[in-house]
C-alpha cells in the first residue's frame, strides 16, 4: 500500500513511500535510509538541462551528514536521484530539435506547451534541491530565491549561495519562505500563462500522483 511522506520528528517506519519530488516513483525506506528499490507509477521520463552549478550527490551527502536534519536529507537525496534519471531523455530531445532545425533552415518555432511544461519542471527540480541543500548547509540562515537577468539566485542571509540558469520561456514567480520542509517556490511560462510549483509539503493522492500545477497559495497557508 502506498504511503505518503509527511514531516515528522522521528524516523519514518519502513515501507514504500511516494517520492516527494517525483509523483511517478515509489521508493522503499528501510526504517533508517532510502534503499535502491523503486518502482515507477506511469511516469514519463523528463529531460535535464545542465545547470551552471550542478551539485553532486557526494557533496550534498557530505553537507547533510554534518547536520541533524534527517527530513532535509531525504528530500535532497530523492531530488538528486530523479534529476539523474532525466538525463537520457534530455539528450534525445536535443538531437530531435537540432535535426529539425537543420532540415527546415527556418526560424525556430515557438516552443509547445508540453516543452514549456518540461522546462518549468526541470527548473523547479533544480531550485528545489538547491534550496534544500542551502537549508542543510546553512541551517540558521534565512533562505530566499530571486531572479537576476537569466539566472535564479538562491540567497542565504542575503548573500548569493548558488545560481541556476533560467530555461527559455520560464520565469520565477515567487518564493514563499519557510523551513527546509515547508517552503514553496513557483515559476510561470508567460507564453501560455501556466504556473507550476515545488514544495516539500506536496501530498500524493491515492494513485501516488502529486499535482504541482498552480502557485503556492494552496500549498503554504
Amino acid at each position: 500500500m502506498t504511503e505518503s511522506m509527511e514531516p515528522a520528528h522521528g524516523l519514518p517506519v519502513a515501507g514504500w513511500y511516494v517520492d516527494p519530488l517525483d509523483a511517478g516513483v515509489l521508493r522503499y525506506w528501510d526504517g533508517a535510509a532510502w534503499t535502491a528499490h523503486a518502482r515507477p507509477v506511469e511516469d514519463e521520463p523528463e529531460p535535464e538541462r545542465a545547470p551552471k552549478h550542478r551539485l553532486g550527490l557526494a557533496a550534498v551527502l557530505g553537507i547533510i551528514a554534518s547536520t541533524a536534519l534527517l527530513g532535509v536529507a531525504l528530500v535532497a537525496i530523492a531530488a538528486l536521484a530523479q534529476r539523474e534519471a532525466m538525463a537520457a531523455d534530455d539528450a534525445t530531445d536535443r538531437v530531435v530539435v537540432e535535426t529539425t532545425t537543420a532540415q527546415t533552415a527556418a526560424e525556430p518555432a515557438a516552443p509547445s506547451g508540453r516543452t514549456l511544461a518540461k522546462r518549468a519542471r526541470r527548473d523547479l527540480e533544480e531550485l528545489g534541491v538547491t534550496v534544500v541543500t542551502a537549508f542543510a548547509d546553512r541551517p540558521d540562515a534565512t533562505v530566499d530565491v530571486t531572479q537576476v537577468d537569466g539566472d535564479y539566485v538562491v540567497l542565504a542571509d542575503g548573500t548569493e549561495y548558488a545560481r541556476i540558469e533560467v530555461a527559455e520561456g520560464v520565469e520565477l514567480g515567487d518564493f514563499v519562505a519557510g523551513g527546509a520542509d515547508s517552503f514553496c517556490v513557483w515559476v510561470t511560462t508567460p507564453a501560455n500563462g501556466k504556473v507550476a510549483h515545488w514544495s516539500p509539503l506536496d501530498v500524493a493522492d491515492e494513485d501516488g500522483r502529486v499535482d504541482r500545477s498552480g502557485g503556492c497559495a494552496d500549498v503554504v497557508r
